[in-house]
């Protein structure tokens, strides 16, 4: 079969433009992420150096911008990731339990992100989140960082009676074991509370608590810590399926080196956080290692009712 010169230009020029096609990566895809917190706050800034990492280390890949709660409320970042509207949200997943009871099981690990990657339970969680939330969960952070009890009175034969602490869900049965009121109270409005004396105390982590100046109004803290402080970072999943391999690959690592990375700063952060209730007199109160078995033990047995086989199955994985 012979071919003019036109025909041999015209199937040359067809085939460069195929090689082309196939050789060019994907465009960089710009990822809108909404962070439950702004970046001043401590539960914040780990959140913010991991997006700045994965900005420099995926350039051409992905670039990652962040809002804060000013542009859209804490309380429906959530519904705002499953429906679209950003791509990437950075929050607690006892924020979402309406709609995926299980996603806080994680406050009740004793092992890493890392090892929950390695040992099944990551995969278990991603299925969870694929499911019910429309969501990739990428991994999450401040595992590790641990719940007190903070009072400006001491407990009585380690009893809480009569206290008024304010309190959130995922510890209300705990508190009222100890004989405390749990009561509902936004963060900012607690310093007032515990100035004007309306409340006795306060659930929260190690973390923060210099952040809002109630170290001020803070005497005691409870321990041994219960519970871990988890924040999830998780993806739309629409938009994670839409990405390339080498855009979802390289998240994927960037992920897989926060789990590294983040037991240096949790170290790092907790001295100095220590150092802040020092510094304010604030007194660590042992309470025996029973304390947090009993917050455990209970939150155990609301998981098991919320999702029996689910429950069995992660259980094993989380204290692996």
């Amino acid at each position: 079969m012979r071919f003019s010169h036109k025909s041999l230009a015209t199937m040359s020029l067809a085939v460069l433009c195929s090689a082309a096609a196939i050789s060019v990566p994907a465009a960089e895809v710009k990822l809108k992420a909404a962070s439950f917190l702004p970046e001043r706050a401590v539960f914040a800034k780990y959140f913010y150096r991991w997006v700045n990492s994965v900005n420099k280390d995926c350039a051409g890949d992905v670039k990652i911008s962040v809002v804060g709660p000013a542009a859209i409320k804490s309380l429906e970042q959530w519904r705002a990731l499953k429906d679209g509207v950003i791509d990437l949200h950075y929050g607690p997943p006892n924020y979402y339990k309406g709609a995926m009871v299980e996603g806080d099981i994680t406050i009740l690990a004793n092992n890493s992100p890392a090892k929950q990657r390695a040992n099944g339970a990551w995969a278990i969680l991603n299925e969870l989140h694929n499911k019910k939330l429309n969501a990739q969960y990428l991994t999450h952070l401040s595992d590790g960082v641990k719940f007190y009890l903070y009072t400006n009175k001491p407990a009585v034969n380690k009893r809480f009676d009569g206290f008024r602490l304010r309190s959130v869900p995922i510890y209300d049965g705990f508190f009222k074991t100890l004989g405390a009121q749990p009561l509902r109270m936004a963060p900012p409005a607690l310093y007032t509370a515990l100035e004007r004396g309306a409340v006795d105390g306060y659930g929260w982590p190690l973390w923060g608590v210099g952040d809002f100046g109630w170290d001020k109004h803070t005497k005691y803290r409870h321990g041994p810590g219960f519970f871990s402080a988890v924040v999830n970072i998780i993806a739309n999943l629409d938009k994670w399926k839409g990405l390339s391999d080498s855009q979802r690959q390289c998240l994927t690592d960037k992920s897989v080196w926060l789990e590294s990375e983040f037991p240096n700063w949790r170290a790092a952060e907790d001295a100095a956080q220590n150092k802040v209730q020092d510094d304010a007199k604030i007194e660590y109160v042992d309470m025996g290692a029973d304390f947090a078995d009993k917050a455990h033990n209970l939150y155990w047995d609301i998981m098991t009712k919320a999702n029996p086989e689910m429950t069995a199955k992660m259980k094993p994985l989380l204290l692996d």
